[in-house]
């Protein structure tokens, strides 16, 4: 379909919660990459109820984009079937999710107690992680723990949906969002989510990692079972530990991509947030880790492996700055054209550069480090605008890190646009406050926001929560 006709479709339909912006109430059919077209009203969600979301993903299939949404406990579903209504899947019983969780100290030098529900999906007035007290600070004190809550990462798998949350995969119907299945996925402590995954249709493999786990792991599961006719649970194949060397655990983990499709390297990358790639020397906040496949097929039991045992491994540097390893804290992967794999670096050290980072997935050569345009978390590539859409919701004025934005530095958040090809910044749009969160599909590109905007992590024009919607060409 053409960008006028997808223009004309969607302004001409009558939509409840549609708010549209630039791309309609006027004659031009002119679009361009990252144009921000309208803002999409999530139920449940106003100036007064914070949204809490994770991840999303689209569906080509269904022509739908789906998003977890932890303040409905729900997984939000845009049809754009339909003029993009939106609506929700929420899953009861074994498979409801866990919603805002956090710690909460009831009084001053309290004990500390965790895995709290925080419905409000916000932290009280002060609040810490670490429960200090400061004047005019609110008790008892909730602070929201990423890690306590859920649901996060989603995939499409089949006629499914995997869900990550805290301590288990919830599998869902993809077209009426029953409950097929819930997989307990255990952690170290207790009470940790299973966050970002990754599908592997070729050879039926899903993983998907447990990152607040004292050793941080990713559990490998046999597809084949949900992709049936009639789908029913997958089964776990083992869990891999991300340790390197053994027992000594990984920072964390975060995005993952099979790479096992024509021409591919036949590699699970993982984007591994501690780990040293290079004996030696001072790189110790991220590498990408590349597993052989044929490494995993043969994994059953459930049991733990230590990953760095598994034949054919790879552990490629990831510099923050050109020509220097150092912090690059990477969140989001993707697969580009070609040879390409990209990694967002979303550096905490104040004051470095905020860098994207572009990598020949055969040999980890650096390709091009994309200065500025870093400071994110989800990441995709679209090859019908051959362009790369990174939710860069940490970015600064100065294209430096300013961590988690404060009143003197604050964030201004954006979609940023790359070439496939020429691999520079060719755009950017302003995006809403914690807008880390991005997928394309049909022509668009989703990206949703919280409530704001915020005096240090922005959003100005972005007032409530909801889901921004860009032109992808």
């Amino acid at each position: 379909m053409q960008r006028r006709q997808i223009r004309d479709l969607v302004c001409g339909t009558a939509v409840s919660g549609l708010v549209l912006l630039s791309g309609c109430g006027s004659n031009s059919t002119s679009t361009s990459p990252g144009m921000t077209f309208n803002i999409l009203t999530v139920p449940g969600i106003s100036s007064a109820v914070t949204y809490s979301f994770d991840l999303g993903a689209f569906d080509p299939a269904t022509n739908k984009y789906y998003v977890t949404d932890r303040t409905n406990r729900a997984i939000d579903v845009v049809d754009l079937n339909n003029g993009m209504a939106v609506t929700q899947f929420k899953p009861t019983g074994a498979g409801a999710f866990a919603g805002c969780a956090g710690t909460e100290y009831s009084a001053p030098n309290a004990t500390r107690a965790d895995n709290v529900p925080i419905p409000t999906c916000s932290n009280t007035t002060g609040a810490n992680a670490s429960g200090t007290s400061a004047p005019g600070t609110v008790y008892p004190m909730f602070f929201v723990q990423n890690d306590q809550s859920g649901p996060d990462g989603i995939d499409v798998v089949g006629n499914t949906l995997f869900v990550g949350d805290v301590n288990k995969l919830v599998v869902l119907n993809k077209t009426t969002g029953a409950v097929i299945a819930s997989i307990p996925i255990a952690s170290t402590p207790t009470g940790l989510r299973a966050d970002e995954g990754c599908f592997d249709p070729v050879n039926h493999l899903y993983a998907i990692s447990t990152p607040g786990d004292n050793n941080p792991f990713m559990t490998i599961l046999d597809t084949t079972n949900a992709e049936a006719a009639n789908p029913t649970a997958p089964t776990v194949k083992a869990r891999l530990i991300m340790d390197n060397p053994a027992g000594t655990a990984s920072g964390g983990l975060e995005a993952c991509v099979f790479d096992t499709g024509p021409g591919g390297t036949g590699k699970l990358f993982v984007n591994n947030d501690g780990n040293n790639a290079v004996p030696g020397s001072t790189a110790s906040r991220g590498e990408m880790d590349g597993i052989p496949v044929t490494s995993l097929i043969p994994l059953t039991g459930g049991g733990n492996v230590q990953y760095t045992t598994l034949a054919g491994v790879s552990q490629y540097p990831l510099p923050d700055v050109v020509g220097v390893t150092g912090v690059c804290d990477p969140t989001g992967i993707a697969l580009g054209p070609g040879n390409d794999i990209g990694a967002m670096c979303r550096t905490g050290s104040q004051g470095r550069s905020l860098n994207f980072l572009i990598l020949d997935k055969r040999n980890g050569t650096v390709l091009a480090t994309v200065v500025g345009a870093g400071g994110g978390d989800q990441i995709t590539y679209d090859a019908g605008s051959n362009n790369w859409f990174l939710g860069t919701s940490r970015a600064t004025a100065s294209g430096n890190s300013c961590g988690g934005g404060s009143t003197g530095c604050p964030l201004t958040p954006k979609l940023t646009v790359v070439n496939g090809t020429s691999r520079t910044v060719t755009a950017s749009a302003p995006s809403g406050n914690n807008s880390h969160s991005v997928a394309t599909g049909g022509g668009w590109v989703f990206s949703p926001f919280t409530n704001g905007p915020s005096a240090t992590a922005g959003g100005v024009g972005f007032p409530n929560g909801g889901i921004a919607v860009f032109f992808t060409q």
